[in-house]
């Protein structure tokens, strides 16, 4: 697939359309009136009318969107308006905040100008110095801006969250240091920032110390350093828009340390208005490039430490490091197809909302809550609705909803949320099915099994399309329409040839057979993948191929005998960019990639590749005439 570096000079395809922050720009959010809502306004008296200074109200709004008098996590809303702060905006709980703005451009939370001693106007973890976890999860923040104002030492987010974590929709502006720092404190991650806009920082983006990024769809503009800064982590990025920055990209090595050398793979990526004596990257890591082109810089990218330039601002595909392979490559096949995730309209009109717990639904009563929850989808069906939603959950154990049976989702219903935090635990196959008779495109969003058995996400039609988004679930292909999954610790099962997924930050994790993410003839894309656990993590089979970008895999220790491998690939097509593996608790894997082709089976395992890694490109793409079994 990545037989030589190959430059731009002659490069005349744009083999992606960037899709800029701006296209959701002008997004609206609004929520029922509900005991799992708290609106900033109404119920914790902010004014929003950039004079009154609600530090205080906000404050108490994060407080309370964990449990609180109600017993349930709540999303915290913030009408449009200007709400000034004078102190930073700290998250302390470990689960959460779901917090929700109007629109991204009417709500801004303005700090005051020259305001001493703030680190950041808003911080998702509640200490910045200290022992820490990787224990805050589901860090939910959309639609609002971020206004640090003259405030020159001072960020914008300081981002924390674990396992799953979304900052999407939210623009950051000021003359602040760094616009949005995902590196404050180590342990963090994986997370995901989607449709971002910063502007007028001395850094745009800090990701390091932390177990894997992905950066989607963000445009950085007038930083007075650099763009995107990378550490001491693996990150994926897809169309990245750099403007009126000295250097677009630094890819960073702590210290002499080449295994915590930071490793980058990004695809697509615009670039303009740099430093003409400096490269658009600067590369001291592991860095994968695929349409990639910029102006006004002097070089596309430097690689001091390998001694190695890419002359020119243009370029297809650029590997930092030699591509490794198992077999010799075929004729080359096509790169899998991009798309980005379905636009599903925010319900504004409240009367198409419907309560499942107006059905009968209760979280913590350890009753099967698959028949309330089926009639509150037909009675929305029937009466042409197309929100179900479920209230929060919240105390201790057993604090979920239950679904042992299966529940179709039809007719004109096309968005399942939890309000909150939507604890759903499987019994038995208990599962939510999209099917023929489904809208054109279902949503589930902030549906988590968190530590339980993963509800089943089923998508058995023919040609709808199935979106996840921040849930944690078990997502199963059987039919042929598309899936789409977003910010999900999720595990996946793809059955059928002919099906297209697409992946952005996903964080499958613990051990199963065949494999956490088993790819049995589709297709399908990831952008940013983290693991923990043993045994295979990706499996791809039947003709399928799978093409993963910015990996992060961290092994609790391999024993001797585990020969299973991290990839296996067996008559199918796999390749991965931009990967790191390491273990703090002994071996790392025996086995990196197991690769079949009909009766030859070649093993990459650790005696060609000992300890902690970073690839930029393994390619183990087969020849077309291996076929696949339908």
């Amino acid at each position: 697939m990545l037989a030589s570096l190959r430059s731009s000079t002659g490069l005349a395809v744009v083999l992606l359309t960037l899709h800029p922050a701006s296209a959701t720009e002008g997004l609206r959010t609004v929520l029922p009136k509900d005991p799992c809502v708290i609106d900033a306004k109404r119920d914790l008296g902010a004014k929003g009318d950039g004079v009154a200074d609600d530090t205080e109200a906000l404050q108490r709004g994060l407080d309370e969107t964990d449990q609180g008098a109600e017993k349930r996590t709540r999303v915290l809303y913030l009408p449009n308006g200007t709400y000034r702060v004078t102190k930073s905006l700290v998250y302390k709980h470990t689960l959460g905040p779901w917090l929700y703005g109007e629109s991204r451009d009417g709500v801004v939370i303005k700090l005051d100008d020259g305001v001493q001693g703030v680190t950041a106007v808003l911080r998702t973890h509640p200490n910045e110095t200290g022992p820490t976890s990787a224990d805050w999860f589901m860090r939910n923040l959309r639609n609002f801006t971020i206004d640090v104002g003259r405030n020159p030492d001072t960020d914008g987010i300081r981002y924390f969250s674990n396992n799953s974590g979304c900052l999407k929709n939210v623009r950051v502006i000021g003359n602040g240091k760094v616009g949005i720092n995902a590196g404050f404190r180590d342990q963090s991650g994986p997370n995901l920032i989607q449709d971002c806009t910063i502007e007028g920082f001395e850094t745009g983006i800090v990701s390091q110390w932390i177990w894997g990024e992905t950066i989607s769809r963000v445009t950085i503009k007038k930083c007075r350093k650099v763009g995107l800064f990378v550490s001491a982590n693996s990150v994926a990025v897809e169309q990245l828009v750099v403007e009126d920055t000295p250097q677009a990209i630094h890819v960073h090595r702590p210290e002499d340390w080449n295994h915590w050398a930071g490793v980058v793979a990004l695809v697509g990526g615009r670039f303009r208005g740099g430093d003409p004596k400096q490269p658009a990257i600067r590369n001291e890591g592991v860095l994968y490039l695929r349409d990639v082109q910029a102006e006004g810089f002097g070089l596309l990218v430097e690689s001091p430490l390998l001694n190695k330039t890419l002359p020119g601002l243009k370029v297809a595909e650029f590997s930092s490091h030699p591509v490794k392979r198992l077999f010799d490559p075929g004729k080359e096949q096509p790169k899998l197809e991009i798309q980005p995730e379905p636009a599903v309209a925010w319900e504004t009109d409240l009367s198409q909302w419907v309560c499942a717990n107006d059905f009968g639904a209760q979280a913590g009563d350890n009753v099967d809550d698959t028949a309330a929850i089926q009639r509150a989808i037909d009675a929305a069906a029937k009466n042409k609705q197309t929100v179900v939603y479920l209230r929060g959950c919240g105390g201790p154990d057993p604090n979920w909803y239950t679904v042992g049976g299966e529940i179709k989702v039809h007719g004109s219903v096309r968005w399942i949320l939890g309000l909150g935090w939507g604890r759903i635990i499987r019994e038995k196959e208990g599962r939510f099915v999209v099917t023929d008779n489904s809208a054109p495109v279902v949503k589930f969003q902030h549906i988590d099994s968190f530590g339980g058995p993963p509800v089943i996400l089923e998508n058995r039609s023919s040609n709808k399309t199935l979106v996840v988004e921040s849930c944690s679930v078990r997502i199963l292909g059987t039919g042929t329409g598309n899936i789409f999954v977003t910010d999900s610790p999720s595990l996946i099962e793809l059955r059928r040839p002919g099906q297209k997924v697409w992946c952005r930050q996903l964080n499958p994790e613990g051990e199963i057979e065949p494999a956490l993410v088993n790819n049995a003839g589709a297709d399908l894309w990831i952008l940013g993948m983290k693991f923990e656990g043993r045994g295979t993590r990706v499996r791809t089979s039947n003709g399928g191929r799978t093409e993963a970008f910015g990996v992060f895999n961290y092994g609790p220790g391999i024993p001797e005998g585990d020969q299973r491998p991290m990839f296996d690939v067996e008559d199918a097509s796999f390749a991965v960019f931009g990967l790191r593996e390491l273990s703090f608790a002994g071996n790392c894997y025996r086995v990196k990639v197991r690769e079949k082709r009909g009766s030859t089976v070649r093993l990459l395992g650790d005696d060609q590749e000992p300890g902690w890694i970073g690839w930029s490109a393994y390619d183990a793409w087969s020849p077309p005439s291996s076929g696949r079994r339908r």
